[in-house]
């Protein structure tokens, strides 16, 4: 597979999971069963793809792969667009990156791995100073 975040390639994707959460609030009622328990549905819902796989390169490479993601990823983060060649219902909504991490074996220099959470939405900008 292969997917891109903000114009930037992921590289090998061997692995794309995606979780949609709803925010229910579940009141349970006393000395009842779970059939009568009060659910409500005040939260919307939210997205969660979490990617995983490897990006190959020279290490100047694989420098500039790290960077480049962790720039999207910068404390004032705008919401990207992400394509997958698997799952293309993603086309037209944006995502922001919950996490971003990476490994590096010793025994293959040329090949960095990595593990990518993306949350789907806007950004509301707050400013505190």
């Amino acid at each position: 597979m292969s997917a891109t975040i903000g114009g930037k390639s992921l590289g090998n994707v061997s692995s794309e999971e995606s979780a949609k959460t709803s925010g229910l609030f579940n009141t349970p009622l006393p000395f009842s069963d779970s059939d009568d328990a009060l659910i409500m549905d005040l939260m919307g819902t939210t997205r969660t793809v979490s990617i995983t796989g490897n990006f190959t390169g020279t290490t100047a490479e694989l420098i500039t792969y790290i960077s480049d993601i962790e720039n999207l990823q910068n404390g004032e983060q705008s919401a990207q667009t992400f394509v997958s060649s698997w799952y293309t219902a993603y086309s037209g909504t944006t995502f922001l990156i919950q996490d971003f991490s990476h490994s590096k074996s010793e025994g293959d220099e040329n090949r960095v791995n990595y593990n990518l959470s993306l949350l789907q939405g806007s950004v509301l900008w707050l400013r505190l100073k």
